[in-house]
């Protein structure tokens, strides 16, 4: 079967080598470059801890898949470190856990956790920082063959048994000549990263609280994300020099009160930007060849859902949709 996928973001690389896999002939367009967009940056954070059971046992089931995809890369693509939540999250990611039978702890922080924490945490003993930049190397240099640039514009002018549109911010315009309805208010964010004051000989886990994300980088910093009203950040009302300004501004003023382990300037910067009010969840259509994806902080389960959509390409039926479809609280990425 002839596939072609639109978007080289971990997903679309994913689903492209899943359907490589499977003996597809793929091509994968790409409008700018590969782990570019919403792919952008080195890391990201693992976690098991989600708000609904059904997300907690697909991260389960990513992680399975993580781990295979660091015996292809010959080493671990998914930090050891663990992951925390706190905030007023904890009970009900907690219950979600239990729900799901993913091992949990909620008490005190555990050792090595990093800066000032407010009550008890819940502990994930299976996150931990993803290695995103190294995954896309695995998967691009897998797929050198089926990389092409190209901006699609109209799908009718694809040559192909199945069409998959991982496109990003790009899937709203396409999806909809099919007559799938995506939400396209796009919004600016910007996570930072700071030096360590000193070194230090342990990996802190990754931290989500009711204000930022939180996690070590490959190259040694921690990168911190913060949540703004999307009435900051919508890309129709701000610039990205706004909405940069608002966050360098509220995530120093993090570090400076609870984190004195950073030194206060930030030395590098991610930008992205994604869909305004997505949480976790992921939501799938199909009409006739072609099969969309979308969702919020989907990278954790970019080898689940590259599966699951070529077993779908070639199943010819929907992919499975994974959580809740409209869920703006769940934001830890």
């Amino acid at each position: 079967m002839r596939v072609t996928v639109v978007g080289a973001g971990i997903v679309g690389l994913a689903t492209a080598d899943a359907l490589v896999r499977r003996g597809h002939d793929v091509l994968v367009l790409e409008a700018h470059r590969p782990m570019g967009a919403r792919s952008a940056g080195a890391s990201r954070i693992f976690r098991l801890a989600h708000g609904d059971p059904e997300l907690v046992a697909a991260a389960v089931e990513a992680r399975g898949l993580w781990d295979a995809w660091s015996e292809r890369a010959g080493r671990p693509l998914v930090g050891d470190e663990g992951a925390i939540v706190s905030g007023p999250r904890v009970d009900d990611w907690a219950a979600a856990m239990a729900a799901a039978g993913a091992a949990h702890e909620v008490g005190a922080p555990p050792s090595g956790t990093l800066g000032r924490t407010d009550g008890s945490v819940l502990h994930d003993p299976a996150g931990g920082a993803l290695d995103l930049a190294g995954a896309g190397r695995l998967l691009q240099e897998a797929l050198r063959d089926h990389l092409r640039p190209g901006r699609v514009v109209d799908l009718d002018e694809l040559e192909a048994d199945a069409i998959v549109l991982t496109a990003g911010a790009g899937t709203a315009e396409l999806a909809a000549q099919v007559g799938v309805t995506v939400p396209d208010e796009l919004c600016h964010h910007v996570r930072f990263a700071f030096r360590f004051r000193t070194a230090r000989s342990s990996v802190p886990p990754a931290h989500i609280d009711d204000a930022t994300y939180q996690h070590r980088t490959p190259e040694g910093h921690w990168a911190i994300g913060g949540h703004l009203p999307d009435a900051v950040t919508t890309t129709a009302a701000n610039t990205l020099d706004e909405v940069r300004h608002r966050s360098r501004e509220a995530l120093t003023a993090h570090v400076a009160d609870r984190l004195p382990e950073l030194e206060p300037d930030p030395v590098d910067e991610v930008t992205c930007t994604p869909t305004a009010g997505e949480g976790d969840g992921v939501r799938t259509a199909r009409v006739g060849n072609v099969h969309a994806l979308w969702g919020g902080n989907l990278a954790k389960f970019a080898p689940l859902l590259g599966e699951r959509l070529a077993e779908a390409v070639a199943g010819d039926h929907v992919a499975h949709a994974i959580g809740p479809p409209d869920d703006a609280t769940d934001h830890g990425r």
